[in-house]
């Protein structure tokens, strides 16, 4: 079997494994009983040791599948690119899953699937039947079992992988404090090697010099550096310009996205760079001001600083100007990218040259140490196989920092990872979802689960997980997404008696069976926070009470009722825990955001409260079609994390519609409401324009010269085609006149 990979990896371009892919192999790599966690640094080859493991499973036994697990959508389809190109030309069928958790995907026919850990998750909630089929799963990154938000997801999912499926189970990652530990855990073959195949320079940069830094935190070499014009309005930019006329590139990770736009202001190298990179530049700068109809803000900022050599990339770019960003630094054309550490989180960037700009960030309301392993992922960017002589990772010193903090993060181990299963938002879904699945049915089994998770490996003692547990069950419980059998047979939700100390639950627990309901279940498959699900149960009753209220007093006034029913859906959305983080409140904005409210007879609580309002705003102009620039400047938000608002609010306003179905509620405006908004959200569009969505082919801005020309329907499409042709074209026109004829709407 490793001749017929090796054969295939010599033509796919690869002569001859590196020494940690050789390492691995002499472990017992292709051994598909063994488990392997596997620890080396970034760029040396860690990716190609999945796939090998991959083809040591497809190769063969066609009908087996393997799983590739990526921490970022943009990775995946990355991934999957690269996968599909290599081996769909050996039979291999590639496929990438990363749309709607509620999606009917037939994933039958193929042999890799390269996912997310919680796309992975929402499949196997959805019990598809092929996942008896996957013989082998590769995570990347899985250091991220230990980060806050999603870590509980991916260590719930691979608990899962080993009690109940038979998989071989590999673990990839660059950066780990604890790989004997996790190693354990996995019951894994642990491989650790320092091997890169570009020597990695680690130093601290200060003003006119880099120092850098052996392994024993010694100088090593003091390297001078010359000053350059621009240096007062840039600290950093000795550091940029000397790595920029040696034929290198930089990458420089901010704590803040206002960090990373901030400092890619201040660079100028228009200097510096060639006549035929400038023209390249202003291509590139034209086609980031044409992603939208009239260019944001943000986008004549981005496009500002690419005519200068450098770029921003964080959160609140879209997809679109991300995707131009990576390219034009691959090509080298744009010489430097000022970004947050999620850049580092394996796309496909490296330079010569990393710095770390800042070693504390702002979270929670307060300022934070970045984590070590996180510094050392950024700074593992550094160095271009078959580009650079070396790579370069250098902390950069202002005289806020202290040299000695800075060296300790240079050499030394990195810290040890830790579970975050008792995350309350993780332990909620993930608990519902084993009792939906019947992997957990009594309290036995769910204390046998807890007890084969990392947090029972890492803690031993579980007395408190199982505590918050014990809350959740009755939280899941009296909100009727399980019911319970105390002992004697019957499930139902058990009755709940108030005393001085609040709920107070009759039964033994330690008898306890769980079944699902019809709710619990749909709400287990929509991927949603059960305390959502709850919130917008909760909302959904209450605007049906006003709406019947208003039949009988018409105390609503004048509010067009349909309007009224909108608007409150992307409240009652606003107010899940998907939807975080919500919008900062400005001081001048509350009195707006509070009159608001009251108008709506919405009831605010706190200034937490308002942001509800807020950003329940900010999605109605989107489906009122507020021109997008207005829409940023006026809510002061960037496009990036309008995007973000807009795919949540378009996953969660199909989860209400779920969830309305099974309440059995039946208001007419409610349900239209849902309805409309389904495509309008999609879209951002007003409710007007609805008819002419529903047809392929037509977006917002075809439906909106159609309307406003008199065309509104199918019909008005069918009887007036030579208009139609007139305002979108002959091609366009005729795609939507056949997609029409195909879909039988109309008959001639």
């Amino acid at each position: 079997m490793l001749q017929k990979i090796l054969k295939i990896l010599e033509e796919n371009g690869i002569k001859e494994l590196r020494p940690p892919q050789k390492k691995v192999l002499e472990k017992g790599l292709l051994d598909k009983k063994k488990n392997f966690l596997i620890s080396i640094p970034t760029a040396s080859g860690k990716t190609l040791i999945g796939e090998i493991t991959l083809l040591n499973h497809i190769l063969e036994d066609r009908n087996k599948k393997g799983l590739f697990i990526v921490p970022l959508k943009a990775l995946a389809s990355e991934k999957y690119e690269e996968f599909k190109k290599k081996y769909e030309k050996y039979g291999i069928k590639v496929a990438l899953s990363i749309g709607d958790y509620d999606e009917e995907e037939n994933l039958e026919g193929y042999n890799i699937i390269i996912t997310t850990a919680e796309k992975l998750d929402s499949l196997i909630r959805h019990k598809v039947k092929w996942i008896k089929d996957v013989s082998v799963v590769v995570i990347d990154e899985i250091h991220l079992i230990g980060d806050v938000e999603r870590g509980g997801t991916l260590e719930v999912l691979i608990t899962k992988l080993k009690s109940k499926y038979n998989v071989q189970i590999v673990g990839l990652s660059a950066t780990i404090g604890n790989p004997e530990e996790l190693a354990r855990w996995l019951e894994a073959e642990l491989v650790v090697d320092d091997w890169r195949p570009v020597k990695l320079k680690k130093g601290v940069g200060y003003k006119d010099k880099i120092l850098f830094i052996g392994e024993d935190g010694e100088v090593v070499e003091e390297y001078p550096l010359k000053i350059y014009n621009n240096s007062r309005r840039s600290e950093l930019f000795n550091l940029v310009v000397d790595c920029v006329l040696d034929g290198g590139s930089v990458l420089i990770f901010c704590n803040s996205k206002k960090s990373a736009v901030n400092e890619s202001r201040k660079l100028d190298l228009k200097k510096y760079l060639s006549r035929e990179e400038l023209k390249e530049l202003k291509r590139i700068k034209e086609e980031i001001l044409s992603i939208f109809d009239k260019p944001t803000e943000i986008c004549k900022t981005l496009a500002e600083c690419v005519g200068r050599g450098v770029a921003f990339h964080h959160a609140g770019l879209t997809y679109e100007h991300r995707r131009i960003v990576e390219g034009a630094f691959r090509r080298r054309i744009i010489k430097v990218i000022c970004c947050t550490p999620t850049l580092s989180m394996g796309v496909n960037v490296p330079c010569r040259r990393a710095i770390v700009k800042d070693l504390k960030r702002y979270w929670k309301g307060k300022t934070v140490p970045i984590p070590k392993m996180e510094i050392l992922q950024c700074i593992g960017r550094a160095g271009r196989p078959n580009l650079d002589p070396y790579g370069e990772g250098i902390i950069y010193v202002n005289e806020r920092m202290n040299v000695k903090d800075v060296k300790d993060y240079l050499v030394g181990p990195v810290e040890s990872i830790y579970s975050k299963l008792s995350y309350p938002r993780i332990l909620r879904s993930h608990i519902l979802s084993l009792i939906a699945l019947e992997d957990v049915k009594d309290r036995e089994s769910l204390e046998n689960f807890i007890r084969s998770t990392l947090y029972a490996h890492q803690y031993g003692n579980i007395s408190k997980i199982l505590e918050d547990i014990e809350e959740i069950i009755r939280f899941l419980e009296f909100s009727r997404f399980i019911s319970v059998d105390y002992g004697d047979g019957r499930y139902r939700v058990k009755m709940l008696t108030l005393d001085g100390n609040g709920i107070s639950i009759r039964g033994d627990k330690d008898k306890e069976k769980y079944k699902i309901t019809p709710l619990g279940r749909r709400i287990s498959e929509l991927y949603i926070d059960p305390l959502s699900g709850k919130v917008i149960i909760g909302e959904l009753k209450k605007l049906n009470k006003k709406l019947r209220m208003n039949e009988k007093t018409g105390y609503l006034g004048n509010w067009d009722l349909l309007d009224y029913s909108t608007f409150y859906i992307l409240y009652l959305i606003s107010k899940t825990s998907e939807m975080l983080p919500l919008p900062w409140i400005r001081s001048c904005e509350e009195n707006f955001f509070f009159y608001e409210a009251v108008r709506r007879d919405i009831d605010i609580d706190d200034i937490e409260s308002l942001k509800y309002i807020k950003n329940a705003m900010i999605l109605y102009d989107w489906i009122n079609e507020v021109p997008e620039d207005e829409l940023l400047e006026k809510y002061n938000i960037e496009p990036g994390i309008l995007r973000y608002k807009v795919e949540q609010a378009k996953w969660l306003v199909y989860a209400t519609g779920e969830l309305y179905k099974i309440l059995n509620i039946k208001n007419r405006v409610i349900s239209q409401a849902l309805e409309g908004l389904k495509i309008r959200i999609e879209y951002g569009a007003s409710k007007e324009l609805i008819d002419l969505l529903k047809i392929k082919h037509i977006g917002r801005t075809r439906a909106r010269k159609l309307y406003n020309a008199g065309i509104k329907n199918i019909q008005d499409i069918v009887d007036n085609y030579q208009k139609v042709r007139s305002i979108l074209g002959d091609k366009i026109a005729k795609k939507i006149l056949q997609e029409l004829m195909s879909s039988d709407v109309i008959t001639e």
